[in-house]
């Protein structure tokens, strides 16, 4: 889906922006040029950005969960391999 019509700047974009710690709309602009032209797209770049609306949909690379790996605990017994 495209954020900005005028300069041609997808949701991808806008998310790999904010990946990479754009944490507002001028770093967004400066970054990728959304709303620099018309301005009809700042409000929904803005809802991409951390406490916005799709701030969630930015996946692992924003909360910088890339390369880290959850691990939960659930038995402290030793795990016998079978052949």
């Amino acid at each position: 889906m495209y954020i900005c019509v005028c300069n041609a700047i997808s949701e991808r974009q806008v998310q790999d922006a904010i990946a990479q710690g754009a944490s507002d709309l001028g770093d967004l602009q400066a970054q990728l040029g959304v709303a620099t032209c018309c301005g009809h797209c700042a409000e929904t770049a803005t809802e991409y950005l951390p406490g916005g609306r799709y701030a969630a949909d930015v996946g692992p690379a924003a909360a910088g969960l890339i390369g880290q790996v959850e691990v939960t605990v659930l038995s402290r017994t030793a795990v016998r391999r079978v052949a």
